[in-house]
């Protein structure tokens, strides 16, 4: 099994974890002031490149004024596996042009 953070699931909770503080009117900057943490930290999470634990992941959803649920609409999976075929299908139609 591949870790979490490489799965299309994850994947969407970090857009949706963008999303909701964007819907909330902050910036990362603004978030890592009220986390006490460096802005690099929620760019490192939203980015994928750092994983949350519990703790902070309830402290976003608190600060976000999301309910829990929000960040779990896995059904949203549809949607990104068009964007990528379409990403897949510019790209390789680059390649047969030239």
């Amino acid at each position: 099994m591949a870790k979490t953070i490489y799965t299309e699931e994850y994947k969407i909770f970090q857009k949706l974890l963008k999303k909701a503080r964007e819907e909330a009117g902050l910036t990362q900057v603004d978030v890592a002031e009220a986390l006490k943490t460096p802005q690099s930290f929620i760019s490192k999470v939203e980015a994928g490149d750092r994983r949350i634990d519990v703790i902070e992941f309830w402290n976003l959803a608190k600060l976000y004024k999301k309910p829990v649920d929000f960040f779990f609409k896995f059904d949203d999976k549809s949607e990104l596996k068009s964007k990528k075929k379409s990403l897949k299908a510019a790209s390789s139609t680059k390649r047969k042009s030239k």
